[in-house]
């Protein structure tokens, strides 16, 4: 991979529309109140699949999977791509509910007949930028692991915006999580591993490492194989959530 410099965005503080335009310009499809009035349902069909933008009943299912149970811990992750983690990690934890999200249809319907063909009774996938629908849907401590595998870096200064990982996502995942539970990075690229480890320390909410294990003691992803197979190392940045009553959160 040639160098490519790694943008940081460290502009002056900006006025509360700048930074809701701005916010809005970085969902992937647009905002579900802009897709909602605008868009139309794709037609998914399947009994993991969900369209909760255009499915009212779509949207309460995944509310009531995502209740907090203190017998079945939840794991997210977003931006499952091929789903090759989903089926492994499903099939070696039966007793956990898993949810995927992901913005890209194909994907979804591919890893939803993965997840039937393995047999899977213990998942959901969505097709919406989890951003827009984790506040519908999640009570503050009702998460056990949050999953953020190999997310577009978005290197090019003025789609800074649009990387997953920003100090409000970290903000609001430590809200979604019971104390104890983890917000989990996997990266190949080690500026995104250094700028997002970063931002998680500065978040008083969080004990963050970088652990020795890359594949942190979970099934690979696609991306990890590949990885793998070429030579070229990977990195893994936990943060924990601290023990503090979620309550206290701003």
């Amino acid at each position: 991979m040639a160098f490519r410099t790694f943008h940081i965005d460290d502009k002056p503080a900006e006025a509360p529309e700048q930074v809701q335009r701005k916010k809005q310009k970085a969902l992937i499809g647009g905002s579900l109140e802009m897709r909602r009035a605008h868009g139309q349902a794709l037609g998914l069909q399947g009994q993991f699949l969900l369209d909760p933008i255009f499915r009212q009943e779509d949207e309460e299912r995944l509310r009531a999977a995502c209740a907090a149970d203190p017998d079945r811990p939840l794991t997210i992750e977003i931006g499952f791509q091929m789903g090759e983690f989903a089926v492994a990690f499903c099939l070696r934890e039966p007793q956990r509910r898993y949810v995927g999200f992901e913005v890209r249809k194909k994907f979804c319907e591919e890893t939803h007949a993965a997840l039937e063909a393995a047999g899977v009774q213990n998942a959901l996938i969505c097709l919406v930028d989890a951003r827009e629908m984790l506040s519908l849907v999640l009570r503050p401590g009702s998460l056990d692991e949050l999953l953020v595998f190999f997310p577009d870096p978005w290197w090019k200064p003025r789609h800074v915006k649009k990387r997953l990982l920003t100090a409000e996502f970290i903000a609001d995942a430590a809200r979604y999580l019971r104390p104890g539970g983890r917000l989990l990075l996997k990266t190949d690229v080690t500026e995104y591993a250094d700028w997002a480890e970063e931002l998680m320390r500065a978040d008083p909410h969080y004990s963050v490492s970088r652990l020795e294990d890359p594949a942190a003691d979970l099934p690979f992803t696609l991306r990890e194989r590949r990885c793998r197979l070429h030579g070229y190392p990977t990195w893994a940045v936990q943060a924990l959530r601290n023990t503090v009553d979620v309550a206290t959160l701003p």
